[in-house]
């Protein structure tokens, strides 16, 4: 695959971000299992955000727990934004994956 002057621009910023901790002269298939188990990673902290938002609708609904409206939205919107942001973070994982599987 041809990757143009943006694309490789992204994948340097990708790997400045989720390569940390890895030898830039570390072999592809190195770079590449380190990835997978950030991949991992980010499974198991997008199951437990998605739960946490479960639990707390969960309470909200059922009227479990004294909090008020406004603290549960807000632990709901903060916890939403953490799993947008683990998705694009697995995104961004999975590009480098294939980049590397590329070349």
């Amino acid at each position: 695959m041809s990757y143009t002057s943006e694309d490789l621009e992204r994948i340097k910023t990708y790997e400045k971000v989720h390569m940390r901790g890895v030898d830039e002269d570390a072999g592809t298939d190195e770079k590449i299992g380190h990835l997978q188990k950030r991949d991992r990673r980010k499974w198991y902290m997008l199951i437990f955000n998605i739960l946490v938002i479960f639990f707390f609708t969960y309470s909200y609904y059922f009227d479990l727990t004294a909090l008020s409206d406004t603290i549960y939205i807000l632990i709901l919107v903060v916890f939403a934004i953490n799993v947008l942001v683990i998705f694009l973070q697995k995104k961004q994982i999975r590009e480098l994956i294939d980049f590397y599987h590329s070349s």
